[in-house]
């Protein structure tokens, strides 16, 4: 009698949980990976990218889950752009988590895992890096657009301005490396001159041999097309060395200004447009749930992240729908040709092309009062 008395009072509990977990007993798991820079000089976005992706979650496993799947998700650290930490990360993921479908970041690190993607069939998706060499690759579909898309706009402004010689200054990684050359190459098809090109190491803090070599050349603008800190410590540096020609870029990160206090302002870089000020319902409730959770307004990469989570929930809605198994990869992307528009937290809607990039609404900002101010939009 006691032996049934106890299994009642387990299955009244089990029963109990599922009730206020909002899950059935039966609930199985969908588990996704992230490849994201949680340390290094670009930690910023990793934070960011994570808390939109944390929200999302919440909110899908509120509403109970997809089709008899609850969400979650496991976060590896690529230490800010190094490729042997993201493979290890992949490896661990795919081999131990089980995971179909990756989240990434920062475009060296993606690259680095794309061909065992293909290999093993894992779907992965991008929302932060831009390097123009992330695209026409199987499995990788990026929803953030690349720099090539991006830094001509910012160069097209300043050369409209009557500036015509420009210095660069570029991190040694995949991204930058490529941006440099995009940026070098449009700026000459305009007719403008390059005087000067430096690369650095990533994390470097120190840049005063640089801004010294940029002063001699004397040029009128300076592209610097690296992530995080880097940019921060060049800005920093060459405004030191009192130079005040105008820098240009295609990245900001929300931490910069700690370092450049006051000597960013003016600094331009071209970017997705995530308005939080948008009349878009959902866009909205994103923006006032990010605030009531982490005190601040969310950002275009946080938001980025939050669609992409919907956009797999999605997947794996028509994948279970057909009957199939949202633990095979290769169903996952089949499933974005079904209909490759998705629901976008910018409004409308976003359309995955067949070359593996999207379109979004693209801005040039200003900083101003160490905030980034829009000063032209791409359609002007």
């Amino acid at each position: 009698m006691k032996n049934v008395k106890f299994v009642g009072l387990i299955v009244l509990i089990v029963f109990m949980l599922s009730i206020s977990t909002g899950f059935a007993a039966d609930t199985k798991e969908f588990k996704f990976g992230q490849i994201l820079a949680m340390t290094g000089s670009g930690s910023w976005y990793g934070m960011t990218m994570e808390r939109g992706t944390s929200i999302a979650i919440e909110e899908i496993n509120a509403a109970g889950g997809v089709n008899g799947y609850r969400f979650s998700y496991v976060v590896e650290d690529h230490k800010s752009g190094l490729t042997t930490p993201a493979q290890n990360a992949f490896r661990k993921m795919t081999s131990i988590d089980k995971v179909p479908a990756i989240l990434s970041s920062f475009s060296a690190p993606t690259l680095s895992i794309m061909a065992m993607a293909k290999q093993k069939k894992i779907i992965v998706f991008n929302g932060g890096a831009s390097s123009p060499k992330l695209i026409n690759i199987p499995y990788l579909h990026n929803t953030r657009m690349l720099g090539n898309e991006i830094a001509p706009f910012t160069l097209k402004y300043l050369w409209d301005q009557g500036y015509r010689t420009m210095a660069t200054i570029y991190a040694n990684q995949t991204a930058p490396i490529s941006l440099n050359e995009a940026g070098k190459k449009y700026w000459e098809q305009l007719g403008g001159k390059v005087v000067s090109e430096q690369m650095h190491e990533t994390g470097a803090t120190d840049f005063t041999s640089e801004a010294s070599i940029i002063k001699s050349k004397n040029p009128d603008i300076i592209f610097c097309p690296s992530t995080g800190l880097d940019v921060g410590y060049v800005i920093k540096a060459v405004r030191k060395m009192g130079i005040n020609a105008p820098i240009c870029g295609t990245e900001h990160s929300g931490d910069m200004e700690k370092v450049t206090g006051g000597a960013s302002e003016g600094y331009l870089f071209a970017s997705e447009f995530f308005d939080i000020n948008s009349d878009d319902p959902w866009t909205k409730s994103f923006v006032t749930a990010f605030k009531k959770k982490f005190n601040e307004d969310p950002d275009f990469y946080a938001a980025n992240y939050y669609e992409l989570t919907y956009i797999l929930k999605d997947l794996v809605s028509r994948v279970v729908a057909k009957g199939g198994d949202p633990y095979d990869g290769s169903q996952l992307e089949n499933a974005i040709w079904d209909d490759p528009r998705f629901k976008s937290i910018y409004g409308g809607y976003i359309r995955f092309k067949k070359d593996g990039t999207c379109e979004k609404p693209v801005v040039l900002f200003e900083i101003r009062d160490g905030k980034p101010m829009i000063i032209k939009k791409r359609s002007e």
